[in-house]
């Protein structure tokens, strides 16, 4: 009873931390959840613990389908079109149908290692080997930390491992318990799922009968298979969030009206952080406000029954926001780039130069006023100017002096004048920045230092010849195909890089390039502007979004390419601010093979003191 009705004695705290433990998994009540919030929680996840079970379920039948009808001598191709006794379709519901129940040729794979066959060595997908530490051939870091989310996978694999073997626990007599895991194999087939090689740890306990207890060590063969896709449509141009003092000001409570049938689940994490604390709050503040808070789900607010505004996506104005201190000539490549995509198009796109006068360039100031209102006269859009004279040069500040010219509403990206962008990037601004839910974070493509990339010393020995056309392509992509291209199809390829590991990198861990709406930059306190000089502004940016309940959306975008440039780090800079510099730098300068080819081509560096005799 202890076990199935199980009682937390952490009072407040009780269920408030992670779900996924054995007590959580076995219990059939939990007891006590002292807040409303936790219990939409606790709800939420046993309802995600359902549709696992459902998807498994769907798994086996798929299984069991395509076992059957090829015991019948039934080919894969024909199994889709399959008919039974009395014209009755197998699947009547074919791809694209809301129906569809999915592709049996792979989700009916039976469980085995080798499911999907290789025809090259290239396709071969190896295991990684998991210990202390992860090691894996694939991986630019060979032997590296077990990351977060693959340590959680660990977890619940092993978990639901030790599930599956306690089931019959009572009837047998006896319990089995994880002790640790001594070693594992993983690898990732995108196709079918990850497959798992456990070497285990566990205690052997027996409580009935002969008592007795002893350790054990079992090999486990696992595969976690994927079911099918699922796409999820997420409305955009949502009515602002009911906690906005503006809508509350100006909100009518006698005007709600709550149909039954609009009312749905509250399943999403997100909303978890977005109730009010009631202990803070009269009454009537409390039952208003947390009326308000409850029904923040689709369609169940209405406002004199009429349908929010909608409006398309790709009319939506970007605010460019871009902070400059010389670099006259960067900026003019920066600008040929904005009038190739902006400026010679109907893109609703503004750019906001914030400029500062840089001591070391002080022509660089004039010249690029000069600059911006040539292309203003030239083409008579907005480009504007915010002049801040010899103010020490604080890349926050500047965005947020940016930002003053916008409006609550308004879509703004932060860009840096080394970026190239196309169309692409603007569609994808667009698309994944969500007013009151989400914002963008790209991840962009680095280039390493060209003279690297196509110098001999760096792709070759010392004493081997190469040919100049074996040396790592540069320059701009190239497309072989011969389609007809549209003009912005070409004017994107212009404005394109080769994605190569030894062209560039992505840089997983630079937050400057950011979209999100004006208002949602307020309402998380936007920067800390007491950080002068080089980065740790949008580190600490990305921490408190991070926090909040917006969603951080991060992809790899080929379209945002940072063009390389030196880096110099200023030594007057806070420590954090110089070690992030300093690691910028090193790693912009070239890929582990051209460091590696640099290195055994030049003994003295990693041996100067046998070089110089010196024992």
């Amino acid at each position: 009873m202890q076990t199935i009705l199980h009682h937390n004695s952490s009072g407040e705290a009780a269920y408030t931390g992670r779900l996924k433990k054995r007590e959580v998994h076995r219990a059939i009540t939990l007891h006590p959840v002292k807040d409303h919030r936790q219990m939409y929680r606790i709800h939420s996840y046993f309802k995600n613990l359902r549709i696992q079970e459902l998807r498994e379920s769907s798994l086996d039948l798929h299984r069991d389908i395509a076992m059957s009808l090829h015991e019948l001598g039934v080919s894969q191709d024909h199994v889709e079109d399959y008919e039974l006794p009395g014209g009755v379709p197998l699947f009547p519901a074919k791809v694209g149908d809301p129906e569809y129940l999915g592709n049996n040729s792979i989700l009916g794979a039976p469980i085995d290692f080798n499911r999907f066959k290789a025809n090259t060595i290239e396709e071969v997908v190896p295991f990684d080997f998991i210990s202390k530490s992860i090691y894996s051939v694939s991986h630019s870091n060979p032997k590296r930390r077990i990351e977060g989310p693959l340590k959680e996978a660990l977890d619940d694999v092993i978990r639901e491992v030790m599930e599956i073997i306690n089931a019959p626990s009572r009837q047998r007599g006896r319990v089995i318990d994880f002790n640790e895991l001594l070693y594992g194999y993983i690898r990732l087939q995108p196709l079918h799922g990850v497959d798992y090689v456990l070497d285990l740890l566990l205690k052997y306990r027996r409580y009935r009968g002969r008592k007795m207890t002893a350790a054990v060590r079992r090999h486990a063969y696992l595969q976690q298979s994927f079911t099918g896709i699922e796409i999820r449509e997420l409305p955009m141009g949502d009515p602002p969030p009911f906690e906005d003092p503006a809508i509350l000001e100006n909100l009518d409570l006698d005007t709600i009206k709550v149909s039954p049938n609009d009312y749905e689940d509250f399943d999403e994490a997100s909303q978890q952080n977005s109730f009010l604390d009631f202990s803070k709050l009269n009454v009537r503040e409390a039952i208003e406000s947390g009326f308000m808070k409850l029904q923040n789900l689709p369609k169940v607010l209405k406002w004199n029954e009429a349908p929010f505004e909608q409006y398309p996506i790709y009319d939506r104005r970007i605010h460019f926001i871009l902070p400059l201190a010389g670099r006259q000539e960067i900026f003019g490549r920066f600008l040929k780039n904005y009038e190739e995509i902006v400026l010679k198009s109907d893109e609703a796109v503004t750019l906001i130069v914030v400029l500062y006068l840089d001591s070391k360039s002080p022509l660089d100031y004039q010249n690029a006023e000069s600059l911006v209102n040539y292309y203003n006269e030239q083409y008579s859009k907005d480009i504007r100017v915010i002049q801040m004279g010899t103010t020490v040069f604080s890349r926050g500040a500047a965005l947020t002096e940016g930002m003053k010219q916008c409006k609550d509403e308004d879509l703004v990206s932060f860009i840096d004048v080394d970026m190239m962008f196309n169309y692409n990037t603007l569609r994808r601004i667009r698309i994944n920045t969500i007013k009151y839910t989400q914002v963008y974070f790209p991840i962009v493509f680095s280039e390493y230092n060209p003279e690297v990339v196509n110098g001999a010393d760096f792709n070759k020995f010392a004493d081997e010849v190469i040919e100049p056309d074996n040396l790592p392509a540069s320059g701009k992509f190239m497309d072989s195909g011969e389609t007809v291209k549209t003009d912005r199809e070409i004017t994107n390829l212009k404005y394109s890089k080769e994605i190569t590991d030894d062209s560039g990198y992505f840089r997983q861990y630079g937050f400057g390039i950011l979209s999100i709406y004006k208002c949602d930059f307020n309402r998380v306190g936007g920067f800390d502007l007491n950080i002068k000089g080089w980065g740790l502004e949008d580190v600490q940016l990305f921490e408190t979004l991070i926090k909040s309940n917006l969603t951080v959306y991060r992809i790899a975008d080929d379209s945002l390419v940072h063009i390389f440039h030196s880096v110099d780090c200023d030594k007057n800079l806070e420590k954090s601010q110089f070690i992030m510099c300093l690691g910028t730098k090193a790693s912009t300068y070239g890929s582990e093979k051209h460091m590696t080819y640099y290195m055994l081509n030049h003994p003295e560096v990693l041996w100067p003191d046998e070089e110089k005799g010196v024992s």
